[in-house]
């Protein structure tokens, strides 16, 4: 431990005349504890000052934050690592509608089913319930130079369908005409293969029949027409296998009709069905009297002798039965 000049002058000061007229008597214990004394006091001082001008300069800084980040909550956001298996990227986006132009009157088919995948080079089956014969279909792709295929049955159960480049989006819909007869009655399916824009379609088309039609250079509109070929499409999927890539389809249609209600069992308000002889008249509508009945006033029925309601009088009674000496008659 070093001690600076000033210490030991102080300290030799101190001890240095302890009597006088005698040599100075050196207490070497004595000065180094109370040096080190000295040090502790000096190094305490030091500190709590620092200690002190920090908790002013943060009271300073935490009056000029807003009232949000002074409790926390800035800092909370700011620190929260972005979780990046949260994002969904939902791929290319399917339209809402699609067109039917048949002549007249012109519609929209909506958007009643969608299936979304995310690699190509495989064969997916889309299955669905139609609501009418125009049932229509929309393939959208990331990459518009994807090649697609797509078949469905037809109206004599053969399978029909085309290909093409993607394009952003490739579409189509039914009529009466070209359906199965059985459409409406169960659940049909749509089969579309997507595969990468580069496929080798040419090696493959060549190896199966020749690129047909034969032409010399298997061109593009040759290629795309072989892929109608289910063994093209069978070696071509075992080529390239799955991919990244993503893509969708969309079945479209009109509405389901609305189903009738049922007939309630229950009679619906309405004029009242007639009591039969013996019932006591309600208020409402007047009760229909009796061929041999003439009706009387209003919806009062004249009394018998009793004085009780009187049903309906027999063919020998006059239109109005007078009521006896004993009996008053009722007000109608």
């Amino acid at each position: 431990m070093s001690y600076t000049e000033s210490d030991l002058r102080e300290l030799l000061n101190d001890h240095g005349h302890g009597r006088a007229g005698r040599e100075p008597s050196a207490h070497l214990d004595a000065i180094v504890r109370r040096g080190r004394r000295i040090r502790r006091t000096r190094r305490a001082v030091t500190a709590g000052t620092a200690l002190a001008f920090a908790a002013v300069a943060a009271a300073g800084l935490t009056g000029l934050l807003p009232a949000g980040a002074q409790r926390g909550e800035g800092v909370a956001v700011a620190q929260r690592p972005v979780d990046s298996a949260r994002v969904v990227t939902l791929g290319p986006e399917l339209p809402r509608t699609i067109p039917v132009v048949l002549g007249a009157p012109k519609f929209d088919l909506g958007l009643i089913h969608s299936r979304r995948f995310e690699t190509v080079g495989a064969g997916q089956k889309v299955t669905f319930t139609p609501t009418s014969v125009y049932t229509g279909f929309s393939v959208v792709c990331d990459d518009p130079r994807a090649l697609v295929v797509y078949r469905q049955r037809g109206r004599s159960d053969e399978p029909t369908g085309g290909s093409g480049r993607c394009g952003g989006s490739i579409s189509g819909h039914n009529d009466k005409m070209s359906v199965p007869s059985d459409w409406l009655k169960r659940p049909q399916s749509l089969e579309v293969w997507v595969f990468p824009a580069d496929a080798p379609v040419r090696k493959v088309a060549e190896a199966v029949n020749g690129c047909r039609p034969r032409d010399e250079k298997c061109d593009e509109s040759a290629q795309i027409a072989a892929l109608a070929n289910p063994e093209v499409r069978r070696r071509l999927s075992a080529l390239v296998g799955e991919q990244p890539g993503r893509w969708a389809v969309g079945i479209y249609d009109r509405p389901a009709p609305a189903q009738a209600p049922t007939a309630s069992a229950s009679p619906t308000a309405g004029p009242s069905v007639a009591p039969t002889a013996s019932a006591s008249p309600t208020a409402g509508p007047s009760v229909a009297p009796t061929a041999s009945a003439s009706p009387t006033a209003g919806l009062s029925v004249a009394p018998t002798a009793s004085a009780s309601p009187a049903v309906a009088p027999t063919a020998s009674a006059s239109p109005a039965v007078a009521p006896t000496a004993s009996a008053s008659a009722s007000k109608p």
